[in-house]
């Protein structure tokens, strides 16, 4: 089982409406925090997954964005949603008092708990992983935590494991010099170890950002298997070659293209994702910034699905 963790802006959610489309999402849950304050991208998700009886997680007191915090926002908002797809998650910040009475005033069940790295009290995170209404608990990178990482492991509940892989750099032109390189093998140990199932932030930073400039280049992440290194999962970031100023993105874009179909075509990675990326390509067609995320998001979900279907 995969639990990608997802921030809920327009082109993560779009990525998974495609795919839930296409019947691609077997065994994986999203776990999305949600940090605009519409509920719109949010609504047509939601509407998609209905007509295909798919559920994510969704995280109840987000620590980004424009809704952040221990508030009732949006668990009013999923209580209001009928045939509710949305499963309640809570980011646990020594926030014990507050996740407990609110499964209680909203009669909340199968709730995850969500544990990055900014909480201290272990004992108040333990009392609210033994609660009933909780069935599933995330923590990041527990090998941290380790006495924590034992302690949950007795308690009888679903384990999930975070991972923190995907290697930010200052800016775009940086990866234009980064090889090929290992990604993460988590898929291949996790049961092993003791975790029910593992997650990552997919090809994305786990730092949240809002918006951002035009970047002097275009880079395209794509994750595939390392046949050569026991199914690992690898990363290449094709990276325009014009990397002098913001001018020409489509050119730049191109570039990139170029090069990433050109590996997809030799290994060969053929998926809806990279279909896509080829006709923009065969077109001439520039289609934004937010669809090349998309494509990067949607890509690493199918090589996964994949493995574990």
């Amino acid at each position: 089982m995969y639990f990608p963790y997802l921030r809920a802006r327009q082109f993560e959610l779009i990525s998974l409406r495609e795919l839930v489309n296409e019947d691609k999402l077997q065994n994986i849950t999203p776990v999305l925090e949600p940090v605009k304050e519409s509920f719109n991208n949010l609504n047509l998700a939601h509407k998609i997954f209905q007509e295909k009886d798919f559920n994510a997680y969704l995280i109840v007191n987000p620590f980004k964005g424009e809704k952040m915090g221990d508030t009732e926002y949006f668990l009013n908002y999923l209580s209001s949603l009928e045939n509710r797809k949305f499963l309640p998650a809570f980011h646990y910040s020594d926030n014990a008092d507050y996740i407990i009475s609110s499964i209680d005033k909203y009669n909340l069940d199968q709730c995850l708990i969500v544990c990055l790295d900014n909480f201290s009290d272990e004992q108040g995170l333990k009392d609210v992983c033994s609660h009933e209404k909780v069935s599933k608990i995330m923590l990041l990178e527990p090998h941290k935590y380790r006495s924590l990482d034992r302690n949950i492991k007795t308690l009888g509940k679903f384990y999930i494991r975070l991972d923190d892989v995907f290697e930010k750099q200052q800016k775009n032109a940086d990866f234009l010099s980064i090889p090929a390189h290992k990604f993460s093998e988590e898929h291949l140990y996790y049961d092993q170890d003791g975790y029910q199932a593992f997650a990552d932030f997919t090809t994305l930073p786990s730092e949240f950002v809002e918006g951002g400039s035009t970047p002097r280049a275009v880079v395209i992440h794509l994750t595939y298997f390392n046949a050569e290194v026991e199914n690992q999962i690898w990363i290449r970031h094709f990276t325009s070659t014009d990397i002098d100023s913001i001018a020409n993105v489509q050119g730049k874009f191109a570039q990139a293209a170029q090069k990433a179909i050109e590996f997809c075509d030799n290994l060969p990675l053929i998926n809806s994702a990279t279909v896509e990326l080829k006709s923009y390509l065969e077109e001439g067609r520039y289609p934004g910034l937010g669809t090349v995320k998309k494509i990067s998001i949607k890509n690493h979900l199918l090589i996964i699905s994949h493995f574990l279907n």
